[in-house]
Parts: C-alpha cells; structure tokens; sequence
C-alpha cells in the first residue's frame, strides 16, 4: 500500500522550524511551546513555537501530523505547516491579535465525513495558501496561557480524486480554489523563560 505522506516534506519542515527558530529567536524575551487541542480531536499531533519579536509582534511557526489508518481506508492523514506573523493589540501574549499567514498541506482523507463526497470518496494531494488570523489569548497562570483563533483566507487545493475502496482506481485529478474560514484553534501554551 502506497502512503501520500512522504518523510521528506517532514524532514524539509522540520528543517525549516528549526532554521528560523535558530535565526529569529535571538535575543528573544518570550518563547511558548503551544499545541491546539482541537487537533488532539482528530488524533492529530500538533506543536507550535511563537517567539517575541518585538513589544507587540510574535512569530509562530505551528506543524500537525495525522499518521493513522482508521480502518476500512478511513483516514484523515496529512502533514500541514503554518507560519504566521503576529501584531499584538496592547503587548506581545496578552489580549487579541490580529496576523498574517502562509500554509503548506501534504493529505490523504477518506470515509470521514457526513459531507457526501468525502464520505464517497478518497482524496489526496496537496494544499497551499495564505490567510490572516484573529485570534485572543488569556493568562491562565505564570507559564500556561489559553488561546482561540480564527483564521480566513485563500487555499490552492490540488487533488487526486478515487473511489472510497482500497484499491479504486483515479477518478480524476484536478485542483480548486477556497476562499472562506478553514482554521479554528484553541490552543494551551506553556512559556519557557
């Protein structure tokens, strides 16, 4: 059985993450560990840093990874990578903020939905795109804080479209356009200082 998700775009997006923590976090005065327990939902592992790069402006960098097989080629697999550009409407961490991002998707999703043609059928290919982000974050404690965001934008969507055995053959590939809502978050972050 061939799987969409291939170990070099983890391995290029682990790279990533760490040249631009290594070449932004300098002389940083916050860091945050944060995951979004939304993904936990969907058994997706999912991690973000967020530095601050000024008074009033952060910079995210957020991955999640869904691996699993549900059975019966159920699945919701998909690597998907998000940096994000954050200002701060009174200080970096504290209160609503509004930023700008970038998204890169690697999936494969079957069976999943109530949604009749994803419930019909397979589908795997690649997503890229670009949104902003509203978003408001509470301090829950000395290191926890608690965060809900929104985000909005433009998704270039290319797919490979099969039917919803193992084994159906293609049935189309093209690509489509989204404009509209596609993030949702609540998020814990743990700051380290």
């Amino acid at each position: 059985m061939t799987t969409i998700i291939n170990t070099s775009y983890i391995k290029k997006a682990v790279l990533l993450h760490l040249f631009l923590l290594v070449s932004c976090i300098t002389g940083a005065q916050e860091l945050a560990l944060k995951t979004n327990t939304l993904g936990w939902i969907s058994g997706s592992m999912n991690l973000g840093l967020e530095w601050a790069s000024g008074e009033k402006s952060t910079v995210l960098v957020q991955a999640q990874y869904n691996p699993w097989d549900l059975g019966e080629n159920k699945k919701i697999k998909h690597v998907w990578v998000q940096p994000e550009y954050r200002f701060w409407w009174k200080n970096a961490f504290a209160g609503s903020f509004t930023g700008i991002h970038l998204n890169w998707a690697n999936y494969n999703i079957g069976k999943v939905s109530p949604i009749t043609v994803l419930k019909d059928h397979r589908f795997q290919g690649n997503a890229i795109g670009c949104g902003i982000t509203y978003g408001c974050q509470w301090m829950l404690g000395t290191y926890w804080n608690l965060e809900a965001s929104l985000g909005v934008g433009y998704l270039h969507i290319h797919y490979k479209k099969y039917g919803p055995e193992v084994g159906d053959k293609l049935l189309k590939e093209s690509f489509s356009n989204y404009v509209g809502p596609y993030q949702i978050g609540l998020s814990l972050s743990y700051f380290i200082k």
